[in-house]
């Protein structure tokens, strides 16, 4: 790995925990301080919902312009948006305006999610060569996965020890330090395109005329429809059906972090498989069906070792998924399918949140568990049936 891309790889990892920082400090703020428990849910889809809307902008700025210019702007970005709390959580006079205000940086953090999360895969080609793009890109993933799954923790030791406003000032730290380590990057060149839209309808045109492109997107969708229970369903499967206490809850659900992690460095492992399309989507469908066994077990170690299980494939499955469309897509369409990428992370995670709690408030944790697992085990299995490019797939073979 040369030292460019450890430096870049590195500062996305620093921006990974301060951005999520942002979104736990956020939700946990506003409970604890405010006392809103449902604006803390309203401010969370604002972070994660408007990469929906304006991610497509963000993959086609990508094409248009140097990407690692709009990962800078995206963090930037989120620096506001850090800096916004930590002014309201200073200052005292601001309470009855803090809802106002948490919105504005729940504004901002959704903005710069959307141009930063797109940039990032899509500059990650320059400096990764053509060898090494797969490896770098199954990196990368295991990165977010850790900064996903390491800023509670860090939010639950700062706020241990200081007020609010330090766990809002050390997420500037880290999106700064990001910045700091993206300083002296060679430029990607890129060539003047379309305007937005036309460079939007361009990209869902190729994706639409590449049927591995797609097929992987949809791939993408379907996986992340796993991710719903584990916060959903499983804190209540927990209590009624192993009786484990808080403290216990929490040490099995934060199994989920290091075991979606070792499924990435699996995939890593793993990075010449001929057939990563099999191996992603039996992954999948294999994940689906142990949350499924899970809904049946009434044992904690067994419980313990089924979910790590279904972690450990999830994770692995994602992994193969990121690594394959670097691998298949066009240079000219890239920003614009890891925007489409992005937001298969973003909004199927959140959907598949709000049908696990309609089942849970319908049929109660175990069943739910169970029939959700049923389902997106179905859609997997169909999916696999209806893509035969993807399980045709072979590393290296371009869209």
């Amino acid at each position: 790995m040369s030292p460019q891309l450890a430096r870049y790889l590195f500062g996305c990892l620093l921006a990974f925990l301060g951005g999520h920082m942002i979104n736990f400090g956020l939700v946990q703020w506003t409970q604890e301080v405010l006392q809103a428990p449902a604006w803390s849910g309203a401010l969370l889809l604002v972070c994660f919902g408007l990469p929906i809307v304006f991610g497509w902008q963000g993959g086609a700025l990508c094409d248009r312009v140097n990407p690692l210019r709009v990962v800078r702007g995206g963090h930037g970005g989120l620096v506001l948006a850090a800096l916004t709390l930590a002014f309201t959580a200073w200052v005292p006079w601001l309470r009855r305006e803090a809802l106002a205000w948490a919105m504005l940086a729940a504004l901002f953090a959704g903005l710069a999610w959307s141009f930063a999360a797109p940039a990032r895969l899509a500059y990650l080609p320059n400096l990764a060569p053509a060898g090494r793009l797969r490896s770098a890109a199954i990196l990368f993933n295991v990165l977010t996965t850790v900064g996903f799954g390491g800023a509670p923790l860090l939010v639950g030791q700062v706020r241990q020890h200081f007020p609010w406003v330090t766990v809002f000032l050390v997420a500037v730290a880290l999106i700064v330090a990001s910045l700091l380590c993206m300083i002296g990057l060679p430029p990607a060149q890129r060539a003047p395109g379309a305007t937005a839209a036309g460079s939007i309808r361009q990209g869902w045109q190729y994706i639409g005329q590449t049927p591995i492109v797609l097929q992987l997107l949809v791939a993408s969708a379907v996986a992340h429809l796993l991710m719903g229970p584990i916060q959903v369903i499983l804190p209540r499967y927990l209590d009624a059906a192993l009786h484990l206490d808080p403290g216990d809850r929490g040490m099995f659900l934060g199994l989920a972090a290091p075991s979606l992690i070792a499924g990435g460095l699996i995939a890593l492992s793993l990075k010449r498989l001929a057939h990563p399309g099999r191996a992603l989507l039996a992954g999948v469908v294999a994940s689906a069906l142990l949350c499924g066994v899970l809904a049946q077990v009434v044992t904690v170690p067994l419980a313990v070792a089924v979910f790590v299980g279904a972690c450990v494939l999830a994770g692995s499955a994602v992994a193969f998924l990121a690594a394959s469309l670097q691998d298949v897509s066009a240079e000219a369409f890239r920003g614009r399918v890891m925007a489409s990428y992005a937001i298969t992370t973003q909004f199927f995670p959140a959907l598949s949140g709000l049908l696990s709690g309609l089942l849970l408030a319908a049929h109660g944790p175990v069943r739910a568990l169970g029939l959700y697992a049923a389902g997106v085990g179905a859609v997997a299995v169909l999916a696999a049936v209806l893509m035969p490019t993807l399980r045709a797939y072979r590393r290296g073979t371009p869209g």
